[in-house]
């Protein structure tokens, strides 16, 4: 495939892979119990993990679009693209939370004695979301599908960049670099949170690392234009980023250290995005490459089932008359498993299973919807790129 300017653009599967990965992380953050994966300091800041997809959707962005609007790409049908890629999942997982608030405010599920709509599920969250909007009003938090905060940011994100690919060309690589710059110092000094924000400063979090990713991808393309770099050194590379990546984000968290992470996830992006080492290698494997696919109806998903599941176990540990330890409440989490064993039994079994929803919610919402957009959109063959980084696996 080539973009407008003939530049040929590769399918940076690899990268498709860590996105699953880092999807799955998440998954594995928001759900608390007792065992130890629950509780290693890579899990508890996995959050950090978000920030990932702000850095590649920046090169993924960039890659498949980037010329084009250059070139004079209509603005309009690249944001509708995204839309398309984006808000028919959020919009239907959105509304089966809506569902279940109701359903739980009335009372069909025993729960009469609840209040519907109450904060953060309240009627102005709801709408809030529904124009992803709720990172710019409304209090410091996150409500319904908590997750959605960082696509509300990136489409306003894709539309700031779409107007400097069109506009600001020239100078887009000192641009990126003082945005992010910028970004970064605005951070440390808004918040004792710094990186690991949701609300205020959210969207300066999305531009920092997606101008790192614009920036990522016009370094791909000049190092890719030269000689490749030798499998055994990209080997090492990898391994090093690997464990370079896994020790900041276990000590990172809420730290002012986490302002490092996105320009971390910058190589990383930048030394896979080349495929060239045994672990991008390993990366191409069927088993990486399907998380990849799932990883947005993953990241968009987990929460309901997780929520749903706590539900569930609740219910039993109730019909159990106490005999059963499922579900503890810490510190206003709801905590599985009675034991670490279990814990980490119940932490494998939740990540399966929102994988096995995610290939539902992918196959029958996310696919179908992002190719009906694409063919309402498409005036000729040519007129609409693919991205490429799996085209079906849009970023979350």
């Amino acid at each position: 495939m080539a973009n407008a300017s003939g530049t040929a653009i590769s399918r940076f599967l690899a990268l498709d892979s860590l996105r699953g990965i880092c999807a799955s992380m998440i998954v594995l953050l928001h759900f608390h119990t007792p065992g130890i994966i629950s509780n290693s300091a890579l899990v508890k800041n996995g959050s950090l993990f978000v920030d990932f997809f702000f850095v590649l959707s920046g090169f993924v962005i960039s890659a498949s679009y980037g010329d084009r609007i250059t070139n004079g790409f209509s603005i309009g049908k690249f944001m509708g693209l995204r839309m398309g890629r984006i808000y028919p999942l959020h919009f239907f997982v959105l509304m089966v939370f809506l569902a279940f608030e109701i359903v739980f405010a009335t009372g069909v599920l025993g729960q009469a004695d609840r209040q519907p709509f109450q904060a953060p599920n309240d009627i102005p969250s709801l709408l809030a979301s529904l124009f992803l909007v709720q990172t710019f009003i409304g209090p410091d938090g996150t409500g319904w599908n908590g997750p959605s905060w960082s696509i509300a940011v990136e489409m306003w994100t894709y539309l700031i960049f779409a107007f400097v690919f069109r506009w600001a060309r020239p100078i887009l690589i000192p641009l990126c670099l003082v945005l992010a710059a910028l970004c970064g110092i605005y951070l440390f000094n808004l918040t004792d949170r710094y990186l690991n924000v949701f609300h205020d400063g959210a969207l300066a979090r999305c531009l920092f690392g997606f101008s790192l990713g614009v920036v990522a991808f016009q370094a791909h393309k000049w190092i890719a234009a030269r000689k490749e770099l030798p499998a055994a050194l990209a080997t090492m590379l990898e391994i090093a980023a690997i464990v370079i990546t896994v020790q900041i984000v276990s000590i990172s968290g809420s730290k002012p250290l986490s302002l490092i992470v996105p320009p971390i996830f910058f190589g990383v992006v930048l030394l896979f995005s080349l495929q060239r080492g045994a672990v991008a290698k390993l990366l191409l494997k069927p088993p990486f490459l399907l998380m990849g696919t799932l990883s947005y109806s993953i990241y968009m998903i987990h929460g309901f089932l997780e929520y749903r599941t706590v539900n569930a176990l609740g219910i039993i540990e109730k019909l159990s008359h106490g005999r059963l330890d499922l579900v503890t409440t810490i510190d206003g989490h709801n905590q599985v498993g009675g034991s670490p064993l279990f814990g980490d039994f119940m932490s494998i079994l939740m990540l399966a299973i929102t994988i096995g929803f995610a290939y539902l919610s992918y196959r029958w919402i996310e696919h179908p919807a992002q190719q009906w957009s694409r063919r309402k959109l498409r005036q000729k063959p040519a007129a609409v790129p693919a991205d490429p980084v799996a085209a079906v696996a849009p970023v979350p």
